[in-house]
C-alpha cells in the first residue's frame, strides 16, 4: 500500500465531520476487576474472588487494538511473549507464558474451553480463530493443569465466543493492508424462543513479503491465501439447559518464500493445511448444581513441499485430536463449592515423506490416549474473606501403535532402515495438585498465594518419528516422559485510588524432565560422513524466577491507560547427559527466546470525534541458541532488544459503520532470525466495520 495515500486517508478520517454513534469498542472500562471469568476454576467467578493471576481481555479491547491475527490480542499481556516473526505470513505463532521458552506445547491454548494444541506436535493453529466471534480472552498465568490437563505449564489462554442473543446480529469487517492484502471477517447470528444459530467466516489473501536479505531467483514472496467458515446451532431452555453443536473449517495455503529450479521444472515451497473442528457441548444449571458435557474432534490434513539438495519430497500428515468430558459442580454445602470431572482425550499422527526424485516413502504413525479425573473444593472462611482452593488431578496416558517405516525400495533414505519397524507401547501416570488461597481486602482489593504443578506430555512426533535434523539423525522415543513444573506464587490487586489499580505478582518455578535432543554417543553414516545419532530425552532441569506488575487507570469515561512490566530469569540448572557421548553441557545457560525484561504500555481514548489506541512494547534481547552464543561471522544467535509501537484510529459514521486505520510495528523495527530471514516490519491497514 502506498504510504502517502494511507496518510491522506488518516487525515480524512481525523476530521470530525460526522457525529460518532458507532464505536469499535464501547464505553466500558478496558480493565475491570469485577469481570466474571471461568478459566481459573471452571466455575464463573469475579477476578477479585479467584486465587490466581488471571487477565481478562474484553471485546472492546480486542476491537480497539491493531489486531491482524488472534494471537495479536495477547501482545500487551504481562508475562506473555508472542512470537510471529513474519506477521500474517508465518505458518504458526508461538505464545509463551512465564518464561517457559519458545515451545507452544508448554502453554495451553483453548477455544471455549476446548484445547487446540495438537498432541502430535504441541503447536496451536491461531489462524483458525475468527476474531469476529470473540467476546473475550481469558489468560491464566501459572500452571493450570489441575483442571485442564496437559500443556498448561506456563499458563493457559482461553478464547471465548459470544453467546447468541435473540434477534439478528451481524458483525462484518473488511480490510486492505500492506503487500496488497485483502480480507473480510463476518459473524451473523439469530436467536428466537430458545433456538439459536449462527454462521461465521473469513478470508484473507496477500501477494506476500520477501524476507530474504539477499534477493535472487530462488527467493520469492511468502504469500498467503486462507479461508474459514463456521456454523453453530443450538437450543437454550430453563429445564433442558443449553445444547450447542459447532462446525469450523479452515483452509490455508502459505508460500514459504523459496523457489527451486529442478530438472522437472520450477517448484515453489508451500505449506497447506485443512482443519476441521466438530464440537458438541451441553450445560445446565439447576439450583445448587451445575453440569456440563463436551465432545470434540479436530482433524488436520497438512502438506508441504520440501527439498534437500536435489532430493525433492512432499510431506503429508494426517493429525487427529479428540476428547470428551463430564463435569459437575455443587454449591449446596455451606461455604463450599465442590467440582469434579472425568476426561478422555486422545490424538494420532500418520505422516509420510513421499519423494519425487526416488521411490522412497518414509512413514511414521502413533496414537496417544489419556483418562483423567479431577476434583476441587472452593472453601469460604472468615465470612467469605478467605477462600481456600485445594485441587487434585489424576492422569493416565497410553502411547501405542507407534511405528517408523520405509517403503518403495530405499535409496535416498537407506541410512534410516536399521531404525524402522514397530515401536514399543508405553504408559505413564501422574498426580497434579494445586493449593491456592485468596484473602479479600474489601470490595476492590485482594491478595493471593498458590502452589501448583503443571505438565506437558511428549509430542507424538518426538516419540514416533525418526529423521534427519541439522547435524545428525534423531531417533523416535516412545518412552519419553512428560515435562513437569512446580510453581510457587504470590500476588494481589490493590485499588490505589478511584479507578487506579496495581496488580503485582512474584513467582518461582522449578521445571524437571525438560525435553532436549541428546547425543547417544553413536554415529550413523550418511553419504561419506559420520553423523551423531540423537534422541529426545528427559534431561533438563530449569529454574524460573519472575515478577509482573500491572498498573491500570481509567481517569475519565472513554479514557484507559495501562502499563505493565515483566521480569523473567529462566535458566537451565541441570543437564543430565554423558559428556563422553559428545553432548555439550548447557547447565547455567538461559532458555532460548526468554527476554529478561518486557514492558507494555497502552492508551485508549474513545470519543465522539476520532478515537485512538496506541500500544508500546519493549522486549530485551533473547538468545536463539541453547549455548547462548553471541552473533558472529557464522550466524545470528541473538535477537536484539526491540521497541514496537502499534497505532489504530477510528471514527464512527452513523449508528452502524466504523472506519479505521492503523499500523503494527509503526517504526519498522526488524531483525534477522535464526534462519537468516528478516522479520516483517511496518504493516499498514485500513478497515471498514459494520455492526447490525
Amino acid at each position: 500500500m502506498n504510504s502517502k495515500n494511507l496518510g491522506l486517508a488518516l487525515l480524512f478520517m481525523a476530521s470530525p465531520l460526522m457525529h460518532l454513534n458507532a464505536q469499535e469498542g464501547d464505553t466500558a472500562k478496558m480493565y475491570n476487576i469485577k469481570d466474571v471469568v471461568v478459566s481459573a476454576t471452571k466455575t464463573g467467578r469475579e477476578i477479585l474472588q479467584t486465587p490466581v493471576r488471571i487477565s481478562n481481555i474484553p471485546v472492546q479491547s480486542i476491537r480497539s487494538a491493531s489486531v491482524m491475527n488472534s494471537d495479536d490480542i495477547l501482545k500487551g499481556v504481562s508475562g506473555l511473549l508472542v512470537t510471529r516473526n513474519m506477521g500474517i505470513f508465518d505458518k504458526h505463532a508461538t505464545v509463551s507464558a512465564r518464561g517457559v521458552g519458545k515451545e507452544q506445547a508448554r502453554t495451553l491454548i483453548l477455544v471455549d474451553g476446548i484445547p487446540i494444541n495438537k498432541l502430535s506436535t504441541g503447536s496451536a493453529n491461531f489462524g483458525m480463530i475468527n476474531q469476529a466471534v470473540l467476546e473475550r480472552v481469558e489468560v491464566v498465568k501459572g500452571p493450570n493443569s489441575n483442571i485442564f490437563g496437559g500443556n498448561a505449564m506456563g499458563g493457559s489462554v482461553n478464547y471465548i465466543s459470544k453467546d447468541v442473543r435473540n434477534g439478528f446480529r451481524t458483525h462484518l469487517q473488511t480490510e486492505y493492508a500492506s503487500f496488497n492484502t485483502i480480507g473480510t471477517r463476518i459473524s451473523t447470528t439469530y436467536g428466537n424462543r430458545g433456538f439459536f444459530a449462527g454462521v461465521s467466516g473469513f478470508f484473507r489473501k496477500s501477494d506476500g513479503y520477501n524476507p530474504s536479505e539477499t534477493i535472487d531467483s530462488t527467493t520469492i514472496n511468502m504469500s498467503l491465501d486462507e479461508k474459514n467458515g463456521g456454523i453453530i446451532v443450538g437450543y437454550r431452555g430453563d429445564k433442558f439447559g443449553t445444547i450447542k453443536a459447532e462446525l469450523n473449517y479452515t483452509d490455508a495455503l502459505r508460500g514459504k518464500g523459496e523457489r527451486l529450479f529442478s530438472a522437472g521444472g520450477v517448484i515453489d515451497a508451500v505449506n497447506h493445511y485443512v482443519n476441521k473442528n466438530y464440537r458438541v457441548t451441553w450445560n445446565k444449571v439447576s439450583g445448587n448444581s451445575s453440569m456440563s458435557a463436551t465432545g470434540y474432534l479436530s482433524t488436520e490434513d497438512y502438506s508441504e513441499i520440501k527439498w534437500k539438495g536435489t532430493d525433492i519430497f512432499d510431506v503429508i500428515v494426517d493429525r487427529k485430536d479428540y476428547g470428551a468430558w463430564l463435569s459437575y459442580s455443587y454449591s449446596g454445602i455451606k461455604n463450599n463449592t465442590v467440582s469434579a470431572g472425568f476426561e478422555f482425550k486422545g490424538g494420532s499422527v500418520d505422516g509420510k515423506d513421499i519423494y519425487r526424485t526416488s521411490t522412497d516413502r518414509v512413514i511414521n504413525r502413533g496414537e496417544s490416549n489419556s483418562a483423567s479425573i479431577f476434583i476441587q473444593d472452593e472453601i469460604l472462611l472468615a465470612g467469605g474473606r478467605l477462600l481456600i482452593l485445594p485441587s487434585l488431578r489424576g492422569e493416565m496416558v497410553w502411547i501405542r501403535d507407534g511405528g517408523f517405516y520405509i517403503e518403495g525400495g530405499p535409496a535416498i533414505t537407506n541410512f534410516l532402515k536399521p531404525y524402522t519397524g514397530d515401536l514399543g507401547n508405553s504408559s505413564w501416570s501422574s498426580l497434579i495438585p494445586k493449593l491456592a488461597a485468596r484473602w479479600s481486602l474489601g470490595e476492590r482489593s485482594r491478595i493471593y498465594a498458590s502452589a501448583s504443578r503443571g505438565f506437558r506430555p511428549g509430542s507424538l512426533e518426538d516419540m514416533t518419528r525418526t529423521g534427519s535434523i541439522s547435524g545428525g539423525v534423531i531417533l523416535a522415543n516412545t518412552s519419553l516422559r512428560p515435562e513437569y513444573i512446580n510453581t510457587y506464587e504470590a500476588g494481589g490487586d490493590f485499588r490505589i485510588a478511584e479507578n487506579l489499580y496495581l496488580s503485582p505478582s512474584v513467582y518461582y518455578s522449578l521445571g524437571t524432565d525438560f525435553h532436549y535432543a541428546v547425543n547417544t554417543g553413536e554415529t550413523i553414516r550418511i553419504g561419506n560422513k559420520n553423523r551423531p545419532l540423537m534422541s529426545m530425552q528427559n534431561v533438563g532441569k530449569v529454574e524460573i524466577a519472575g515478577a509482573e506488575a500491572d498498573l491500570n487507570y481509567s481517569p475519565a469515561v472513554g479514557l484507559d491507560l495501562s502499563l505493565n512490566y515483566t521480569f523473567t530469569n529462566s535458566k537451565i540448572v541441570e543437564y543430565d547427559i554423558n559428556p563422553a557421548a559428545g553432548s555439550t553441557d548447557i547447565s547455567g545457560k538461559y532458555l532460548t527466546y526468554t527476554p529478561k525484561h518486557m514492558i507494555n504500555g497502552s492508551l485508549t481514548w474513545r470519543n465522539r470525534f476520532v478515537s485512538l489506541n496506541a500500544i508500546y512494547r519493549y522486549t530485551s534481547s533473547q538468545f536463539m541458541n541453547s549455548l547462548n552464543l553471541p552473533n558472529d561471522d557464522r550466524g545470528v544467535n541473538v535477537i536484539p532488544a526491540l521497541n514496537y509501537v502499534d497505532l489504530k484510529v477510528w471514527r464512527g459514521i452513523g449508528s452502524h459503520l466504523v472506519v479505521s486505520a492503523g499500523a503494527t510495528n509503526l517504526f519498522n523495527q526488524r531483525y534477522v532470525d535464526s534462519s537468516g530471514m528478516l522479520s516483517l516490519g511496518r504493516f499498514l491497514f485500513l478497515q471498514l466495520t459494520v455492526n447490525i
